[in-house]
């Protein structure tokens, strides 16, 4: 390739760069990566609530502040979206018919809850600090939806405890780090959609 020809290849490749400058220099965040829905998503409507916990004082397991933002990939908050969680209780068992042992489920943990983004995209819930179950690490299931639209399906893991599972791609972007709050524990996470 001579000399020309390479500036004028260079020049249309870097045409963008020089005509939408804007788009460049906003940045796109990156996509939150989805995951499966798992086999225990509730069979029931889940019903806002922004605690799952229903007796802080008898319920198994160690609470946790799970919040956040949800955003486009330009980092603009995303308001009034439906923002779903579910997880096993503290003895690793679902609210779900399914689940082995589910007659033993803790009473005083709802299992699963919703919540409405506010104007500036945040979501919270109380909720446990997540624990394994049947060789399963430690996570908590998000479904986000907007509308009757589905944006994402994702599972949050515990820093440096994300499994090995061959299909569960993309852990080290779904990892929270829970840190001593008034309250127990409190984590933070944004996801973009």
């Amino acid at each position: 390739m001579n000399r020309r020809n390479f500036l004028v290849c260079w020049s249309l490749a870097m045409w963008p760069a020089v005509w939408l400058p804007s788009a460049w220099g906003r940045g796109a965040l990156a996509r939150t990566p989805s995951q499966t829905e798992g086999p225990f998503y509730p069979v029931v409507a889940i019903p806002f609530r922004e605690s799952l916990i229903g007796d802080q004082a008898v319920v198994n397991g160690t609470p946790m502040w799970l919040s956040g933002r949800v955003l486009d990939m330009s980092g603009h908050p995303m308001t009034d979206c439906r923002v779903e969680i579910w997880q096993c209780d503290g003895a690793g068992i679902y609210h779900h018919p399914r689940q082995s042992g589910h007659d033993q489920v803790d009473r005083h943990f709802a299992g699963f809850g919703a919540a409405l983004t506010d104007s500036q995209g945040h979501y919270r819930f109380h909720t446990l600090y997540p624990v394994p179950y049947t060789g399963r690490p430690p996570h908590i299931h998000v479904k986000i939806w907007q509308g009757g639209r589905e944006l994402l399906t994702t599972q949050l893991y515990l820093q440096g405890q994300t499994g090995n599972e061959w299909w569960a791609r993309n852990r080290e972007a779904l990892q929270i780090d829970p840190l001593p709050h008034s309250d127990g524990l409190a984590a933070n996470y944004d996801f973009v959609v």
